[in-house]
């Protein structure tokens, strides 16, 4: 879950913590995912135990998560208003909410996080108000853009997610020849994202924080803005392209081949062109050091004492190990911090030897790099899907091991 987010979760809950809102009461979690588990978490290390997750997935029903039974939703028959409530942190919002609704439940719903902040179900004059502010800020920022690149057309990277944005860089050259496209310029969210359009060779990058990509986008879905792509899997999400999931199987590799830019299954991702050599050598011992990558976002954190184990079993051969750090995350115990800019990693992997990581952004970035890479998969769901994320985000030509 994106720090923005979790903060809001995290706020929401608190207050209601702090007003006994859960007690006496059955809190029930809607739609078992990622968020989903980190706001059982968070509950739990709160005082609160939820009573079950709700999912539609037959192939997550009869689990659990920490002892929380994953259940079909008609169990909601057997709460009241006055028992119960329900807690959603998915972006389904409204259609969970309607569904449990059909299923005559009356209690209460609360969406815990807003995603979709390109509706409201409103129609208030503030609600009108609030958007088409919104609309003419993002309008702004786009005629920012345009002003500044006035014809090339623009890859939109809508997400902040480093290994959104390099497949959306890796099948750009293929999609550019298909549709005979001269000049681009890239549109992403904070520095770690324009630091991977970067390695790919690309200049012409525009930089937006969070907000300012969601009023952007708004903008140029409102304008009917020409000369564009979303270049991501899943957002904006008014695409619905993640429902083929509901029923169908593809790899988030093969999202951006196929769906996101309609790309043969001969299509091959290009490599990076503009990475630079490893000047830390101090920190690491060539051909004999190990760079973990402990943190993400997309898939549930493991524990630190996994990776506690994992770094004592490596310098049990003598090997150095080292974390990888940004911002304000910490080194695993008994390990040197390693902080570089993106396009130094995969060289730094190189002159290690082996990189392993949790299954995030940084997989991606060194995807291309000729050294061991090992990627760590928790045993859990992608989404609010029925695949495992150890399917839907492979990497060929890693070791893979689910926990």
């Amino acid at each position: 879950m994106e720090p923005r987010y979790k903060s809001k979760m995290i706020r929401v809950l608190d207050a209601r913590i702090a007003v006994r809102s859960f007690d006496g009461r059955a809190v029930l979690l809607f739609g078992h995912c990622n968020a989903t588990e980190e706001m059982a978490d968070y509950l739990i290390s709160r005082g609160v135990m939820p009573a079950a997750i709700l999912d539609n997935s037959a192939a997550k029903q009869g689990q659990a998560y920490r002892t929380i039974p994953i259940t079909p939703p008609e169990i909601v028959r057997n709460y009241t208003a006055e028992n119960s409530l329900v807690l959603i942190v998915t972006r389904f919002f409204a259609k969970m909410s309607a569904q449990l609704k059909r299923l005559g439940y009356d209690g209460e719903i609360v969406q815990v996080v807003e995603y979709n902040s390109f509706a409201e179900y409103s129609l208030s004059d503030d609600t009108l108000r609030r958007k088409t502010a919104r609309m003419l800020r993002g309008a702004e920022t786009l005629k920012n853009i345009r002003n500044q690149y006035p014809s090339p057309h623009l890859i939109i990277c809508p997400n902040k997610a480093l290994g959104d944005v390099y497949w959306a860089m890796a099948f750009l050259p293929a999609y550019r020849a298909k549709r005979g496209i001269d000049e681009i310029a890239i549109v992403v969210v904070e520095d770690g994202c324009r630091q991977v359009a970067e390695t790919f060779g690309e200049e012409r990058i525009v930089t937006l924080s969070p907000t300012e990509m969601d009023e952007f986008v708004q903008a140029v879905i409102y304008t009917r803005e020409g000369s564009c792509l979303f270049a991501h899997h899943d957002r904006p999400y008014t695409d619905n392209i993640i429902k083929y999931l509901d029923k169908h199987f593809l790899s988030f590799i093969d999202y951006y081949r196929f769906a996101v830019y309609g790309l043969s299954r001969e299509t091959e991702p290009a490599a990076p062109t503009n990475l630079q050599p490893f000047n830390g050598g101090r920190t690491l011992q060539k051909g004999c050091g190990v760079i973990l990558a402990p943190y993400a976002k997309s898939v549930t954190q493991l524990p630190a004492a996994f990776w506690e184990n994992l770094a004592a079993e490596w310098r049990g051969k003598g090997i150095k190990v080292c974390t990888n750090v940004y911002g304000g995350e910490t080194p695993i115990r008994g390990t040197a911090p390693l902080m570089l800019p993106l396009n130094q990693l995969p060289a730094a992997a190189e002159y290690a030897g082996v990189f392993i990581g949790l299954r995030n952004g940084l997989c991606d970035v060194v995807h291309a790099a000729n050294c061991r890479k090992i990627v760590i998969f928790p045993d859990c769901f992608y989404s609010t899907t029925p695949h495992k994320a150890a399917d839907f985000f492979a990497l060929p030509g890693w070791e893979s091991v689910v926990c």
